[in-house]
């Protein structure tokens, strides 16, 4: 990709400003002490703020900041033991399963221990990130606690990306790892901030437009936070001038939109994969994902370039299925840059790993798709609130899935999917449809005067304290 040079002449040294050494430090302190609600707050900031030069490389291994703020988590599961009442599902199993095949075949193909180092890298940050995620989100307040800190990040991110695209000056280039002055392309400033690239920026907010539209059935101060939320995510995504991250955007629109068919989920993808095989096989005179070659939204789009690479792969199956493939350059030119998640699984790992990706992809639906349900068949109503909330999480899922036709995830674009995963995980793992205490308090010492001998009044103080060890036993009653 244009625009990323640089940012690999990082890889292998240390680079590290002491502005980010300190911001990484404080984000620590706040993993720590920061309630469950707004513990991944630290990590959102990280991945808005801290461009991915900045790393330390130690005994080989490469510590980006991002890896060391994870390991701040792995410290608070101990100390806390959050653990506790975790419950497992097929999500996290095939999470696992992809990870085991994609670490244990890339490192047999290449037989390599840096490889092998690049494949513990890559584990560690999936599962670290994934269950970072689906220790801290139990219930829908631990959800709309992160949605928040979305909308809350995303104002002075625009406000820095509104002032790069006025002055074409980039204020993280101090960092390293992001060019000082900004690109333009076609007539048009690719703002990219903190992020190893424009395209990255934008598919990385457009990924988030969702998680803060679950607001909009709150309070209207959220909903006015969603809101602003909103706009400032447009503003970085016009910002960025790249039409993956718009293609995103309107993926994440037309998801939402659907909300209103939801009853109908099945016949729509049934109805779309119907289309699919019609046009392939009955109308089109070239393959169905020919039609990738017509994506061109704002003119300069690379959509050829991504038809040409995704029908080499699939015309080159018997040379990558076993244990994928080293030099796809060795097919075509154009496969010196890869821009297809799905086909970067296959060549890293074969048809096996590819095949484990695509299972997380259909779990994930799956978890949102069996809640709904669960919803629908239950005999006491429905509850829209929650339905909105869970269908944003299917259309989070849903514009990653388009996204990965058009890029291939790298720097801060990697922590947000595996931590956007784990609230699918969440949700096939029972996330609460109430509101959830957080941190309960300690239970009040109770006065002496609270039990009194008048037979009359014993029992209105009996009935308010069994009230009082109710609540603490059971949370708070969902908000609506």
């Amino acid at each position: 990709m244009q625009g990323f040079e640089g940012f690999s002449d990082f890889y292998g040294q240390t680079q590290l400003h002491p502005l980010a050494l300190s911001a990484v430090i404080l984000l620590a302190v706040l993993v720590l002490a920061l309630p469950r609600r707004f513990a991944l707050a630290p990590l959102l900031v990280a991945a808005t703020t801290l461009p991915m030069a900045q790393r330390v490389i130690i005994a080989g291994a490469d510590f980006t900041m991002i890896r060391l703020l994870l390991l701040a988590y792995l410290l608070r599961f101990f100390l806390r033991s959050e653990w506790s009442g975790f419950t497992w599902n097929r999500l996290d199993t095939a999470v696992l399963l992809w990870v085991t095949t994609g670490a244990v075949i890339m490192t047999f193909h290449y037989g390599s221990v840096d490889v092998l180092i690049n494949r513990i890298g890559w584990s560690y940050d999936i599962i670290l990130g994934y269950f970072a995620g689906r220790v801290f989100l139990r219930g829908w307040d631990d959800v709309l606690g992160i949605a928040k800190t979305t909308a809350v990040i995303s104002i002075p991110v625009a406000v820095v990306f509104l002032y790069e695209w006025m002055t074409r000056h980039n204020l993280f280039h101090l960092f390293g790892g992001v060019p000082e002055f900004t690109q333009v392309r076609e007539g048009r400033v690719r703002c990219q901030g903190p992020f190893a690239h424009a395209i990255i920026a934008g598919t990385f907010w457009a990924a988030m437009l969702p998680l803060m539209w679950m607001l909009w059935c709150e309070d209207k101060r959220l909903r006015t936070l969603a809101l602003a939320g909103t706009a400032s995510g447009f503003l970085i995504i016009a910002a960025t001038a790249s039409s993956t991250p718009l293609l995103s955007a309107i993926a994440a629109l037309v998801g939402a939109a659907l909300f209103v068919l939801r009853r109908w989920r099945t016949q729509m993808w049934v109805g779309l994969i119907a289309a699919l095989v019609i046009l392939h096989f009955f109308v089109m005179q070239a393959p169905v994902w020919h039609l990738m070659s017509r994506v061109d939204v704002i003119g300069g789009s690379t959509g050829w370039h991504r038809f040409i690479i995704f029908d080499t792969f699939l015309n080159h199956f018997s040379a990558w299925y076993l244990t994928g493939y080293t030099t796809p350059t060795d097919w075509a030119w154009q496969m010196r840059d890869i821009t297809n998640e799905f086909m970067v699984q296959g060549l890293r790992g074969g048809l096996l790993t590819l095949s484990m990706f695509i299972l997380v992809l259909l779990w994930a639906f799956g978890n949102v798709g069996r809640r709904l349900a669960a919803i629908e068949d239950e005999a006491s109503g429905r509850d829209a609130a929650l339905e909105w909330r869970l269908w944003l999480v299917g259309v989070i899922v849903f514009v990653h899935v388009m996204t990965f036709f058009g890029l291939s995830y790298f720097g801060q674009m990697n922590i947000l999917w595996y931590l956007q995963l784990s609230i699918a995980g969440a949700v096939g793992a029972g996330l609460s449809a109430r509101m959830t205490v957080a941190d309960p308090k300690p239970l009040r010492r109770v006065q002496p005067s609270a039990f009194v001998s008048d037979p009359a009044s014993r029992a209105p103080n009996n009935a308010r304290f069994a009230g009082y060890r109710a609540t603490q036993a059971g949370g708070r009653g969902e908000r609506t």
